[in-house]
């Protein structure tokens, strides 16, 4: 594969290159650099002492070589597009135009090593305005009011074919494909959130209903729009629903659609590491009631999930570490993949694709054999619910994401196990030092008032008098078990 990245000057090529070439593995390519590399002068130096003629002829000779190369990605020099030849080689190839208007490369832009903006940075406007044209000749990707992942994972989203790949069949077939997401242009009932319609609206269909993201819109307001919105499409029971979002958005939209004229097919496309992870995988439902989490909700398989980790790229910093608790979680539960996912835990930060893809699989298909093997969380599924009793108090209270929440609450959890002698110190340092890489563990202490509330309410709540609550146990990787505690006591360590 080659990537050539075209554009203005201060549109980002270099920076989006270099991240580009981290998450495919491919090595990174810096036309102006290596032209000041191989001639031992500055690109100023070469405009002052031999001229622009001289270091276009450069740029263009490299270009050829370039083309000649498997496995990079390319930021090119801003002129690179005057040249005809130059432009007759690059659209033969995976180019990509960043587009920006010139007032934000105005306010990006330095004069640095830069000749053609010597006499001030106001000349950004002309030269913009002459290559205008040019520019405009290959697939353009807006850069304005998208942050730099979200570029990335549109450009990826551009690179790759979307060719499924079934990775779980039966009642609950899942399919992983990177580009897979794109499938979501044929489907013209589809609910997406407000975010993943704002990065990947070219995919979308016309049609599609935008609903806000987030745990506020997890509630009856929302479904209600919803069910409008299936009303006016005037869906029968045998068309599809689809849900393009993250775990909030495929969980109040199979709501919906398990309800909606008592059950209509749904495909899912979740877009967060977190949702691919967890809230897609398992026919989970639900709203969220009177501040409970997921107080109302029921179990409804899709017919289809359909997981691209493309999608996750676009995922703000923070936000992304979410599903790497959640998967680490899955890894931790049964002992498989556990050292692997300690030892690629820096690849998977820095979202390289190919490794992302191996441990979305593997953390898919071992939750789906806990979930089969138990459809109504009756018994041995509750293991699932590692961090999330003591999770969901941090959540609400403090108002931290999921993931950071889960990950505080499996800090907690074990931290209380260990104290009564069940949990080996080391095994707790072990899941602490992994948890620190991913997330921060730097918790507040909580209000016992607001707390305890919470934890009465909470589902696995499992007496009368709301006394006891049956939580997992995990003694070591793969080792774990169901066990009953008391609400004061596990309160202890959280407050």
């Amino acid at each position: 594969m080659r990537v050539f990245l075209v554009g203005m000057m201060g549109s980002g090529k270099s920076t989006i290159g270099k991240i580009l070439s981290s998450v495919l593995d491919l090595e990174f390519v810096d036309m102006d650099s290596e032209i000041e590399a191989r001639s031992g002068k500055t690109v100023e130096k070469i405009f002052e002492d031999d001229g622009e003629g001289v270091f276009r002829k450069l740029e263009r000779n490299l270009l050829k070589e370039l083309v000649k190369k498997e496995g990079i990605v390319v930021s090119t020099g801003g002129g690179i597009v005057l040249d005809m030849v130059n432009r007759r080689t690059l659209k033969k190839e995976n180019t990509i135009y960043l587009k920006l208007p010139p007032a934000d490369l105005f306010k990006r832009v330095d004069t640095l090593n830069r000749p053609l903006l010597k006499g001030g940075k106001e000349a950004i406007f002309r030269i913009w305005e002459e290559r205008r044209e040019l520019y405009e000749q290959f697939p353009s990707i807006e850069a304005s009011n998208h942050s730099k992942w979200e570029i990335v994972a549109s450009i990826c989203m551009r690179l790759f074919s979307g060719e499924k790949r079934r990775i779980i069949n039966g009642t609950h077939p899942v399919t992983l494909a990177n580009g897979g997401f794109k499938a979501i242009g044929g489907m013209q009932n589809a609910v997406v959130s407000h975010r993943v319609f704002k990065v990947f609206s070219e995919w979308i269909p016309s049609s599609a209903f935008s609903i806000e993201d987030g745990e506020e819109a997890k509630g009856f307001h929302t479904l209600f729009e919803i069910y409008d919105f299936l009303m006016e499409r005037g869906l029968s029971r045998s068309d599809v629903l689809a849900a393009a979002g993250g775990g909030t958005v495929t969980d109040l939209v199979g709501f919906a659609a398990s309800t909606f004229k008592r059950g209509v097919p749904l495909t899912l496309f979740p877009t967060t590491l977190l949702s691919q992870v967890d809230a897609s995988i398992g026919g989970k439902n639900g709203l969220n009631f009177r501040g409970g989490k997921n107080m109302i909700g029921n179990f409804y398989f899709p017919a289809e999930t359909v997981l691209d980790p493309i999608a996750t790229l676009s995922m703000d910093p923070g936000r992304f570490e979410e599903g790497l608790v959640e998967a680490f979680k899955i890894f931790l539960i049964t002992g498989q993949w556990y050292d692997q996912f300690k030892s690629l835990c820096g690849k998977l930060k820095d979202r390289n694709i190919v490794t992302l893809n191996k441990m979305l699989e593997e953390a898919v298909i071992l939750k789906n054999e806990i979930v089969a093997s138990d459809v109504h969380e009756r018994g041995i599924r509750k293991i699932l619910n590692l961090g999330h009793t003591l999770g969901h108090l941090y959540e609400p209270i403090v108002g931290v994401s999921h993931g950071t929440a889960v990950a505080w609450g499996l800090e907690r959890e074990m931290y209380y196990f260990m104290n009564l002698g069940l949990v080996e110190e080391s095994v707790y340092n072990d899941v602490c030092d992994t948890l620190s890489e991913i997330f921060g563990l730097d918790l507040p202490p909580l209000p016992i008032e607001e707390a305890l509330r919470l934890l009465r309410n909470d589902k696995k709540g499992t007496t009368y008098d709301e006394t006891e609550i049956e939580i997992p146990l995990l003694r070591s990787p793969g080792n774990f078990e169901l066990l009953k505690v008391k609400l004061d006591e596990l309160l202890a360590v959280v407050v």
